[in-house]
């Protein structure tokens, strides 16, 4: 090959590179400032008994969750556990989160293009261990409240024409609940603890999401909730 062509290859790898690097950096930010968020209609819920209601949000070292109570006599749980007292709701990529996928061409995906995501949610005993989680934040809730929380956490599950949630996909090894298909594509800049910031903004227990990234944010997003 001769200098010429050589150096014409090396520009021209040069600038493929330079192209991966910007479309890596800039796509999934143009990608959440001008793409509206997609998700569910919003569940019309029975009306929940009056009380104090205490709900949870729950660091789990790079990813977060909302554990709510769920009202006596509702089965919004997963399959075997309708009735659980506890509802523990998580979102994310369904390939990185639910199949534990981490060959590197799938975490770029995962990080920088639109992916499918999954919403986890596990049935919880009424006094829980939440060993292992490296903040808790807790705080109480009236009625209200709780049901406009409930609406938009079940805003996220797919539903079927009948109005019934698409069902879960089989279990997973190392997960207690079950996964189901969800709306919202997940990428660095609309990520799980951003979703998990963002429902609870909907329902007036924290401030804006954007700009949520790692688990260790969430807590200075939260309104009135302590550790």
């Amino acid at each position: 090959m001769s200098r010429g062509r050589s150096r014409r290859w090396v520009r021209w790898v040069r600038w493929v590179l330079v192209g991966v690097v910007a479309f890596t950096l800039l796509f999934p930010v143009i990608y959440a400032i001008t793409v509206p968020e997609q998700i569910g209609a919003l569940e019309m819920l029975p009306n929940v008994p009056e009380g104090t209601y205490r709900v949870a949000v729950v660091d789990w070292g790079y990813h977060t969750a909302i554990v709510v109570p769920q009202p006596a006599g509702w089965t919004l749980g997963p399959p075997g556990e309708e009735r659980a007292a506890l509802l523990e709701y998580a979102w994310g990529d369904r390939r990185f989160y639910m199949e534990s996928n981490y060959w590197p061409q799938s975490v770029y995906a995962t990080l920088i293009l639109p992916t499918e995501s999954v919403v986890y949610l596990d049935g919880r005993d009424a006094s829980p261990s939440f060993a292992g989680a490296r903040a808790v934040y807790t705080r109480s809730v009236d009625a209200a409240t709780l049901r406009a929380l409930l609406g938009e956490l079940e805003r996220t599950f797919r539903h079927a024409s009948d109005g019934s949630r698409v069902p879960p996909y089989s279990g997973h090894a190392g997960y207690a609940g079950r996964f189901f298909p969800a709306y919202g594509r997940y990428l660095w800049t609309r990520n799980c603890n951003w979703w998990t910031v963002e429902r609870l903004r909907a329902a007036g227990l924290a401030r804006s999401g954007a700009g949520v990234v790692f688990s260790g944010q969430v807590g200075g997003r939260l309104r009135e909730f302590r550790p």
